[in-house]
């Protein structure tokens, strides 16, 4: 992964401490995944509803909860902001997130800002205000549910550009359109590419002349007006 970043010219560094601004269920679904997934990281939460710090504070092993608003400066400075490396904010109001990303960038220009936001206009203050990434739980969500929506045997999608594209990866089984064909005559529309295939433990990056096999693990991108034709080709039966 990290050579493939590095290909695409992100030479990320990998961020060891965390500041969440705002424990509700995504901030502190966040922090808990963090604990149960990277023992290195350090993570904080400010929580600025004492009841729920002190819950999130009971639920959580490592992290650290603070108990008050984010926007305040004597808070952060609290969180030792000036060690942080990264800061979420995730509360379920977006100009506070807005506003938090810019004050963290008054501390200082090094560190990653990450700001939820749940009205699409907002993502044109992007580059003005500096953020680093704006989150649309809208697309989350629609990425997340696809897999279930979609027939057949696709098992991820993950919506890009606004709803677009969906990159989809599905398996081959014996009632695929696809198998046992060549890549040049699968008869694949242009807003449909196959980008790689998993067989087994190896991944192939197929040429024309590729033979598609039964449990070939197929990752495409597809335009989204072509998502009927995809799941043809990976329907469970010709039904």
């Amino acid at each position: 992964m990290q050579e493939t970043l590095i290909a695409f010219g992100h030479n990320e560094k990998i961020s060891n401490k965390i500041l969440i601004i705002g424990g509700g269920n995504i901030g502190f679904n966040l922090a808990k995944n963090i604990e149960q997934s990277f023992d290195s990281a350090r993570v904080k939460i400010i929580e600025k509803d004492k009841s729920r710090a002190e819950f999130i504070a009971n639920e959580l092993n490592d992290t650290i909860v603070i108990n008050g608003n984010g926007l305040d400066e004597d808070v952060l400075n609290e969180a030792n902001i000036d060690e942080v490396e990264t800061v979420l904010a995730l509360t379920n109001d977006d100009e506070d997130n807005l506003m938090v990303s810019v004050i963290v960038e008054k501390f200082s220009k090094d560190k990653r800002t990450m700001a939820l936001i749940n009205k699409p206009n907002y993502s044109l203050l992007q580059s003005s205000l500096k953020i680093d990434d704006l989150i649309d739980p809208r697309m989350n969500t629609v990425s997340s549910i696809l897999k279930h929506v979609h027939k057949g045997t696709i098992e991820n999608a993950y919506t890009i550009l606004n709803g677009e594209y969906e990159v989809i990866e599905a398996d081959i089984i014996e009632t695929s359109e696809l198998i046992n064909k060549q890549l040049k005559d699968s008869n694949l529309p242009d807003e449909i590419r196959i980008g790689a295939i998993l067989r087994g433990d190896t991944v192939i990056i197929p040429s024309s002349s590729y033979v598609f096999q039964k449990d070939d693990t197929v990752v495409l991108l597809s335009k989204r007006d072509q998502l009927p034709i995809v799941e043809n080709m990976f329907r469970i039966s010709s039904i």
